[in-house]
């Protein structure tokens, strides 16, 4: 297999803010995993999109029902893994500090069965044929294994209303939603641009606002254990609050479009804002890795029939992400 077709491994070392947990289970994904097939999707023409944003997308694939992942064994493991983590959570900042309530990102680096299980060839696979397109875990550690926890505050919604940074992840539910009272996933029946122009924002920031009922969807998770997927840069979604204290933890693994010289929505120029510890670098590899990849297909590529013209426009065109995001750490520093 071409190194192309593979995620990036994660870095050598790990942001010294990230406590490695001592003693965790052991992930074996005969044991832990228990694939089963999602029963029901929904288009992104379904909900509104066009042909012409389509041919920008790597599927026309938009949001799945939840299907089993993890076999109770799994759950189990998974639970107590994302207990221990909680005391080493991120601070709430960044992109915290408007939407999420309480979170960790970069699991991985803290603990290997996670790691193990956002890198697991199966679950890759798996989802690769729920969305219809080759996609492995995320090249950037800090979204590749997140976890969302219930905030402290009922007040405050767990994720508010935005559109994500990557273009497919799942939310796997750990905890018992039956014991749950709020606390639903839903998203909005329409396109993200409609959803954001009805709540007065843009971009992916987040909003804790109300949308016309009738448009709104819950995805329910009929126990712990499922997740469902979806193309994040174009689902507009939310978690909602908690009507009584409860535990809630919420497993999110994402995905990147792979080989690397394929096209790929992650918004890295975003997250460069975010305050998690690692994230430019972890994003520089990403943007590195993915340009080389799109110029290594483009050095294959050239006919000794090419005009100048072309070639600067194909050149160009390999290097435009990595250029602006080079651009937009050189403005961070100054």
């Amino acid at each position: 297999m071409e190194t192309s077709e593979l995620p990036l491994p994660f870095p050598a070392g790990r942001p010294a803010a990230y406590q490695v947990l001592q003693e965790e289970p052991s992930f074996d994904p005969g044991r832990p995993l228990a694939l089963e097939m999602r029963t029901k999707t929904t288009d992104l023409a379904a909900l509104g999109y066009q042909q012409a944003d389509l041919a920008e997308c790597a599927s026309d694939f938009a949001v799945s029902n939840a299907f089993r992942i993890l076999s109770e064994e799994g759950v189990a493991a998974m639970r107590q893994v994302c207990e221990l983590i909680y005391q080493n959570r991120n601070a709430s900042e960044g992109t915290g500090a408007n939407r999420l309530g309480s979170y960790a990102r970069g699991a991985g680096y803290r603990s290997r069965f996670i790691r193990d299980f956002c890198d697991s060839r199966e679950l890759a696979e798996h989802i690769s044929a729920i969305a219809g397109v080759s996609l492995g875990r995320h090249s950037v550690p800090a979204v590749a294994c997140g976890i969302n926890y219930a905030p402290e505050d009922l007040n405050r919604a767990i994720d508010t209303w935005h559109v994500d940074s990557v273009a497919f992840d799942i939310v796997m539910m750990v905890s018992d939603p039956s014991t749950l009272k709020g606390g639903e996933f839903q998203y909005f029946h329409g396109t993200k641009e409609e959803g954001q122009a009805l709540l007065g924002i843009s971009g992916e920031e987040g909003v804790d606002a109300a949308l016309p009922e009738d448009r709104v969807i819950t995805v329910p998770f009929p126990e712990a254990g499922f997740g469902f997927m979806q193309q994040g840069t174009h689902i507009f979604h939310r978690a909602c609050r908690l009507l009584e204290r409860a535990e809630r933890i919420t497993m999110i693994p994402s995905f990147e479009v792979l080989p690397a010289s394929a096209p790929d929505a992650t918004n890295s120029l975003n997250m460069a804002d975010w305050e998690d510890p690692g994230i430019c670098p972890e994003l520089a590899r990403f943007e590195i890795r993915r340009t080389a990849a799109r110029l290594e297909q483009l050095l294959h590529s050239i006919d000794l029939d090419d005009s100048p013209g072309g070639l600067s426009e194909r050149i160009d065109g390999a290097l435009a992400r990595l250029v602006s995001f080079s651009d937009k750490l050189g403005g961070k520093s100054q």
